[in-house]
């Protein structure tokens, strides 16, 4: 399988795996560390291409795609997906994303290679307008705009250090700032983060499959002590998990549901 021109340059590579971190860091800084040590170790396994399906990082895919560095047909790790192939594809179907799944699904299909390809990104655009899907909504308390449609700013604070092997500054960490600012009117919004904001748009996802809570379902799991003063099991905890990976959902998500 070739892109067309097969021009992936090593800057393109980075820019992509720089602007993937960055989300995975607002997801969760666990998964973040688990990424930067697969790309320390140049591995890109199914969750490397989960997570680029999942945000559109067509470079990354197709990167390890044409060097053969995955194997797109061996079994998923997911029960749910006969192959990798198949989990992947699912995936970037799930999140609008229509170049990753013809890459994928055509083995001679020919795409620019450029992940920011104007015209692509416009026919995803119109896609999503066209589908019913979840739209997050946070209110700038002072324009009264919702800053997903707005747009919202957030700074990051970065550490380079001089590496002797390739004789330039590299980053080290980056850490993202908390203050959000609102693009329409320029204000900085009181009592949120961009990481309650990246919440806000994966709320309905479970952050393991990736699959859609209230499509699949949740599984309520109650855990019962026994009481000897009444000779009867009690009720002692509830937890909620998704129901086809069994991963336990957030804090967060339990209180947007409402559980």
């Amino acid at each position: 399988m070739k892109s067309e021109d097969n021009n992936f340059t090593n800057a393109n590579l980075d820019d992509a795996i720089e602007a993937l971190s960055k989300n995975l860091y607002l997801e969760s800084p666990d998964l973040w560390i688990e990424f930067q040590d697969k790309m320390g170790d140049k591995v890109f396994d199914e969750m490397v291409l989960f997570f680029a399906a999942k945000y559109n990082s067509f470079s990354i895919i197709a990167h390890a795609v044409e060097n053969n560095l995955i194997n797109l047909d061996s079994p998923s790790r997911n029960k749910s997906y006969s192959t990798v192939r198949d989990h992947i594809i699912s995936v970037a179907k799930k999140n609008k994303h229509t170049r990753v799944c013809e890459y994928l699904t055509d083995p001679n299909s020919l795409i620019s290679d450029s992940s920011d390809n104007t015209s692509a990104e416009n026919t995803i655009e119109e896609e999503v307008n066209q589908t019913d899907v979840f739209i997050p909504k946070f209110t700038c308390p002072t324009c009264n705009t919702n800053v997903f449609e707005s747009g919202y700013i957030v700074s990051t604070n970065s550490i380079y250090k001089f590496s002797k092997n390739e004789k330039t500054s590299k980053k080290i960490s980056q850490e993202t700032l908390d203050p959000v600012v609102c693009c329409n009117c320029n204000s900085t919004i009181k009592g949120i983060t961009p990481e309650k904001l990246e919440n806000l748009c994966h709320v309905h996802s479970c952050s393991k499959c990736g699959l859609d809570l209230k499509t699949i379902g949740i599984i309520d799991k109650l855990k019962m002590e026994y009481d000897k003063g009444s000779d009867k099991f009690i009720k002692k905890s509830a937890s909620y998990h998704c129901s086809n990976c069994d991963n336990k959902i957030s804090d967060y998500q339990k209180e947007y549901f409402n559980l």
